[in-house]
């Protein structure tokens, strides 16, 4: 077995489950950190995996045939086969540009932004250096082909900005009620349910469940195990009728009556 490559995956793989915890608690205010285990750190890591593969995908497949080389089209060529050729250039082309400004807004708003933010943007920059720096000089994988290498590289160095904001976009659809979730049936030894307030349950992390207030977004620590906890589907959130589709609904239930005249 080769210890260094474990020891090296054990710290990533912990390190993308501390982005995604801090994504997820950030908006919080919360400091849940100081509560965990490295076990929690590494199960949080496998939440962004399946969508940042398939986000990736695509991408790379753009860059390894980037990385390839464009052949230029000769004079007998199809004209199809030109137009295409025109086309993956300026998609390339359009590409780069694109990093190229994203990285100078990252940077920018890395040192302007407030510090709470910064992890935010310091994130992404970090992703799009690596990215170049590691494509244009593998550290492994050199023997394989470019598509598999490509994919690993990018796959590598963009996976902790996707955990983050995974995690980021987790809360916000838990607390703007776009999502389903589990939430606090009865009151337990610390958490209080208090009128429509719902106590939302966000994880169980070093031996406590962790609940916040859906109205108050106060968050409470129970470290009791006898807490009883009810799925909230999403269809509950759904819009209450306007009058004219309540008067239609009305209508149709009751219908009148007509006396007939024997």
């Amino acid at each position: 077995m080769n210890w260094t490559l474990s020891a090296l995956c054990y710290f990533y793989f912990v390190f993308v489950g501390i982005c995604y915890l801090l994504g997820f608690w950030t908006p919080l205010h919360f400091n849940v950190l100081e509560f965990l285990f490295p076990v929690d750190m590494i199960k949080s890591a496998t939440y962004p995996l399946i969508p940042a593969a398939l986000g990736i995908f695509f991408w790379v497949l753009v860059d390894s045939y980037n990385t390839q080389g464009t052949k230029k089209t000769e004079g007998d060529d199809p004209k199809a086969i030109k137009i295409l050729f025109w086309v993956i250039v300026v998609l390339l082309l359009l590409l780069v540009l694109i990093n190229i400004v994203s990285l100078i807004s990252y940077l920018y708003h890395l040192f302007m932004a407030e510090p709470e933010k910064r992890l935010s943007y310091a994130l992404p920059a970090a992703s799009i250096i690596s990215t170049i720096y590691f494509l244009s000089k593998p550290p492994f994988l050199i023997e394989k082909h470019k598509f598999i290498r490509n994919f690993v590289i990018i796959f590598f160095c963009v996976l902790p900005t996707v955990s983050y904001f995974q995690g980021s976009k987790n809360i916000s659809n838990i607390l703007e009620g776009n999502s389903t979730y589990y939430y606090l049936k009865n009151n337990s030894k610390n958490c209080v349910v208090n009128g429509e307030a719902k106590l939302v349950y966000l994880g169980f992390y070093g031996g406590n469940y962790f609940f916040v207030d859906s109205t108050s977004k106060d968050i409470c620590i129970e470290k009791d195990s006898g807490v009883l906890l009810t799925f909230k589907d999403i269809k509950e959130n759904e819009p209450p009728l306007t009058p004219e589709e309540a008067q239609e609904i009305s209508n149709k239930k009751i219908q009148p009556t007509v006396e007939s005249d024997d």
